[in-house]
């Protein structure tokens, strides 16, 4: 799961860190100890659920539920306080529970069992990539759609690196052979990028895109490919390779080659 918590007291927050982890382990985990840092993260990250201090200066727990609710509809919100007067106020916002202080195991488990938005397993929550014919996303059976053609294009080229890293320059020198400069070529990059990872995220998916300065690749654990099964032995007859992959782009043609000499 990935759980942002948000209160102005460090050793409580790692208190809290420390009982999730307990109960349901092996989560990634964001803090923030107002709410100018939580919106923060609520813009650049989705989250399966947001433990929320009541109680803070400034904006309180609950004006940071209003927020989240408007911004991540899907985060669970889990009130966390010592003072049990703020239930009905909490329940009015339909989070999805209300933990008092001390938090003991028992109540954290009974809430993360009874989530207002379940979270999806592992492996449901993988994002199902199509290489052979035609390069298509989806997610939940369903077609993903891009604002721009090019995001979809710059996906495909990172998955068909396998994780590997690739810069901006390989990645324009592709994609965006046929623009009329190097400049255009990396303003236009840009715009394709930001663009796909504000795709990505709305989805859910933002995380299955690595990237640093000037350094991109794919997280290839996050991914379900044809391509990635038929290189393991794993592919079905259906899903396996017959002499088409990603049809649609010509920087692919590279790879029939390789494929039917595999």
């Amino acid at each position: 799961m990935k759980i942002l918590i948000v209160d102005d007291v460090a050793f409580l927050r790692e208190e809290l860190h420390d009982a999730i982890e307990r109960v349901s382990p092996n989560n990634e985990y964001s803090e923030a100890e107002n709410y100018e840092g939580a919106m923060k993260l609520i813009r650049e990250n989705s989250y399966d659920i947001a433990f929320l201090d009541v109680q803070m200066p400034g904006k309180n727990g609950l004006e940071i539920a209003q927020s989240i609710k408007r911004l991540s509809p899907k985060t669970n919100i889990v009130m966390v306080t010592a003072y049990s007067e703020y239930a009905v106020d909490a329940f009015k916002l339909f989070v999805s529970g209300y933990i008092l202080k001390p938090v003991n195991d028992k109540d954290l488990r009974e809430v993360l069992d009874n989530l207002r938005t379940p979270i999806k397993s592992e492996n449901g929550n993988l994002l199902n990539v199509r290489c052979f014919g035609n390069f298509e996303v989806f997610a939940d059976g369903k077609p993903l759609t891009f604002k721009r053609s090019k995001e979809k294009e710059v996906l495909a080229f990172l998955i068909s690196l396998k994780g590997a890293t690739a810069n901006r320059n390989e990645i324009c020198a592709n994609i965006f052979e046929d623009t009329v400069s190097f400049e255009k070529a990396n303003i236009n990059f840009r715009q394709v990028f930001s663009s796909l990872m504000k795709d990505l995220k709305s989805y859910g998916y933002e995380d299955v895109v690595i990237h640093s300065t000037n350094v991109y690749s794919i997280d290839v654990s996050k991914v379900s490919c044809d391509y990635y099964d038929y290189l393991t032995g794993k592919a079905t007859p259906e899903n396996s390779y017959h002499g088409e992959f990603m049809n649609q782009y010509s920087w692919a043609e590279q790879y029939v080659y390789a494929l039917e000499n595999y």
